[in-house]
């Protein structure tokens, strides 16, 4: 196909000297540029846009600009620009491309910017982009090759970083071509490649820098080192909104390596902070013995009351009312006649939840003659630089973010909160301040999953037809947290699977109640999808079993007649739901006689925020009333072209690991305006002895791109909810240990 470049251009960097065809992607205001003035800053760091640098060496260095934490876009991504531009995958480097001043973006002169990664959006929104630049930079080389030979560019072939003349079968390397194809203009068309005629893309490959990571030497944020650096751990309020009344840091004096302390103001939207004291000393170990004898006196300015006990007796009691938003509505179901005895009324709970990152949250700050630098791991940097400038009232220009490969995101990194407590300490002192977090400052200060309630009523016909569904969800708005009383959006579980509802029922109302808390909530691997996929799959499940249907085929029936609703919801294919469900179910023999105590649950989903859907077929062993064995998950999944398939399992992996956790014991609680949480002692993530047998089936596709970090979340609950039901016994709420369930 040709893909005509119209909204976005390329602009050419490089010269014959330095020996590279550098290309990047840029507004087509950039394109104005000088040429030479251009080409003279080719060896600054460039704005954060995709780009490709091929070298007279043979080496091919393809830039990335999306955060990578582990989901592998730094393999994912350059895959799909070698592709289209025939490289010899083995000699592609791949970097993160520096997030900065260089190049004007003409939406937003002087800065740059385009780093946000979070949704599952990476491939989806950058593949057409790496197909470009990789095309267009071939079709340049292969140029430089008709002339260096005197033939069409059609007679030019290629494949591993080589052009082939198809006539004499004479070869030249990208290598050798270099120095000629950076004099040829940039094609304006370019032809991107026939899926059938992919080499790279759909194969197998190990991350790059995999090496590194296992022997750690790969850079993180938390490794960021600087002249002149001091260290800050931070005693903070332990009610978020609660300030400092006094502090005494006589004792810190006697501690080696120990400097002073200051003082950090709590803040508001659209980033939360706590109030607290930083103690600044020579390293960190100084830094935490200071903390340990430091004496503050709090002002719970009337904070310190909030539980989420009494949190989720608020749930229970508002469920029964109206909603205080509606979200969707289709039909009218208080129009519906059934009999009392055709309906069902259910409620589904879940807590908070910590982000449990790997990588404790740092940030290392420098705040000097006007300037800020800052030296972290962050998903959002865009978001988080105007509120930096503002606060230290200076240009937004002059805020410089270094980037690092980050352990560990899951959406913790999407808030800043930690950069601006940074920003707050370092402009009290003269020289690089690296602001440390332990894992108790990890667990205690996260921004928090929000706790949610589900009130879920339905009604059917004497023929067992499914007449009307109606879903409350109650919770705790990130959205007030970020923007205040005046956000447009209040509830942010509105979104998603409540009101992308996927079954073909004739009369759906969904709605939302906000209830505040005071604990600062943030977004979590799949957001509002994972917090309503649990009660929705359940229902249906519910559902199901007092019809005395299969609950599979029942699935089935409602998706059956299930139009696509591409004006609402672009991403909903029911076809493609029943697809994931019936491989998964299969794989697993569902149907298929089992073993004694043996019991297979169900759930499938279709992701709102890309082409991605998933299934999953949970079996259970049964080893007491509540004490269960799982036995085997087996996962499904049809995200359209697949880039990577070891990535891909590894997201489903890593998402089934995560999904558990929260499933059996994932929990954050709350005890007048503390949480009670502090380490991975009482905040337990899922640990290797219970990691299940997996299976994961991928549905062969030329679909678009779909994302895969957070699509193979939201079913594993409700799966395994399903199969305890199957047992015998329903779960309401999670997590399961909350309930008295054990496992195995």
């Amino acid at each position: 196909m040709t893909n005509k470049l119209q909204r976005r251009d390329f602009i050419k960097l490089g010269s014959a000297a330095g020996g590279s065809l550098i290309l990047g992607m840029f507004l087509p205001q950039a394109c104005n540029t000088d040429t030479k003035k251009v080409e003279a800053a080719a060896c600054d760091p460039l704005q954060p846009m995709p780009y490709l640098k091929v070298e007279s060496t043979g080496d091919i260095t393809v830039y990335f600009s999306r955060a990578e934490m582990g989901q592998g876009v730094n393999t994912s991504l350059p895959m799909i620009l070698a592709e289209e531009l025939d490289a010899d995958w083995s000699k592609v480097k791949t970097d993160l491309l520096p997030w900065g001043v260089t190049i004007d973006r003409p939406d937003k002169p002087g800065f740059g910017g385009y780093y946000t990664t979070g949704g599952s959006q990476s491939v989806l929104t950058d593949w057409n982009e790496m197909r470009r630049i990789g095309a267009t930079a071939k079709a340049m080389l292969v140029g430089a090759a008709a002339k260096k030979w005197n033939i069409a560019a059609t007679d030019c072939s290629t494949a591993n970083s080589v052009v082939t003349n198809t006539k004499t079968k004479d070869t030249l390397t990208y290598a050798e071509l270099v120095c000629d194809a950076i004099k040829l203009p940039v094609p304006k068309d370019v032809k991107l490649k026939d899926t059938k005629d992919f080499t790279i893309i759909g194969k197998t490959a190990p991350k790059k820098n995999l090496s590194n990571i296992i022997t750690g030497k790969n850079k993180y944020g938390i490794d960021a080192k600087a002249d002149g650096m001091v260290y800050a751990v931070v005693e903070r309020c332990p009610v978020l909104h609660g300030k400092v009344k006094s502090f005494d840091d006589s004792a810190c004096k006697n501690i080696s390596g120990y400097i002073k302390a200051v003082p950090v103001e709590g803040s508001d939207i659209p980033m939360h902070i706590h109030a607290g004291v930083a103690l600044i000393a020579t390293n960190v170990w100084s830094a935490m013995k200071a903390r340990k004898v430091l004496k503050v006196e709090w002002d719970e300015a009337g904070h310190g009351k909030e539980s989420t006990d009494e949190l989720f007796k608020t749930f229970e009691a508002k469920s029964k009312n109206r909603p205080a938003i509606e979200v969707y509505k289709k039909g009218d179901p208080a129009k519906v006649n059934a009999p009392a005895a055709n309906s069902l009324e259910s409620a589904y709970a879940a807590p908070f939840l910590a982000h449990g990152t790997m990588e404790p949250i740092n940030c290392m700050a420098l705040v000097q003659n006007g300037k800020a630098e800052f030296w972290c791991g962050n998903q959002f940097p865009e978001f988080a630089s105007p509120v930096l400038a503002k606060e230290l009232g200076i240009d937004e220009k002059n805020i410089r973010i270094n980037l690092a490969y980050i352990g560990g995101g899951f959406g913790r990194r999407l808030f800043f909160d930690y950069m601006l407590e940074a920003a707050r300490i370092a402009k009290q002192h003269d020289k690089p301040v690296k602001v440390i977090w332990d894992r108790v400052d990890d667990i205690r200060n996260d921004a928090y999953r929000p706790a949610n309630y589900h009130r879920m009523k339905a009604s059917w016909d004497e023929a067992g037809k499914i007449l009307s569904w109606q879903h409350h969800a109650l919770g705790c708005s990130i959205n007030l947290m970020t923007e205040g009383p005046d956000a447009k959006v209040i509830g942010d579980m509105t979104g998603g699977a409540m009101a992308d509802f996927w079954y073909d029922i004739p009369n759906v109302k969904t709605g939302f109640t906000h209830v505040d808390f005071n604990l600062l909530r943030g977004w979590l691997r799949a957001v509002e999808i994972n917090v309503n996929v649990f009660p929705i799959e359940c229902f249906v499940d519910e559902l199901a079993v007092i019809l005395k249907k299969d609950p599979v085929q029942f699935r089935l029936d409602l998706l059956s007649t299930m139009p696509k609703r591409v004006t609402e919801f672009p991403f909903q294919d029911p076809q493609r739901i029943a697809g994931v469900l019936k491989l998964a179910t299969e794989k697993a023999g569902y149907g298929k006689p089992l073993a004694a105590n043996h019991y297979i649950g169900v759930a499938a989903h279709h992701f709102s925020f890309c082409p991605t859907y998933v299934a999953h077929a949970i079996e259970i062993e049964m080893l007491a009333p509540k004490k269960f064995k799982i036995v085997k998950v087996v996962a499904a999944v049809d995200c359209g072209i697949v880039v990577n398939p070891d990535g891909l399992q590894n997201q489903m992996q890593g998402a089934l690991a995560f999904a558990l956790t929260q499933a059996l014991k994932g929990e954050i609680t709350v005890t007048n305006g503390r949480v009670l949480q502090d380490s991975f002692f009482n905040y337990e993530l899922l640990r290797f002895n219970e990691m299940p047998p997996v299976e994961i089936h991928v549905v062969p596709s030329t679909e678009a791109c779909g994302g895969i970090g957070e699509v193979g979340m939201p079913t594993v609950a409700p799966a395994l909810c399903n199969a305890l039901a199957a047992a015998g016994s329903r779960p309401y709420r999670l997590p399961l240990k909350k309930d008295g369930y054990e496992w195995a």
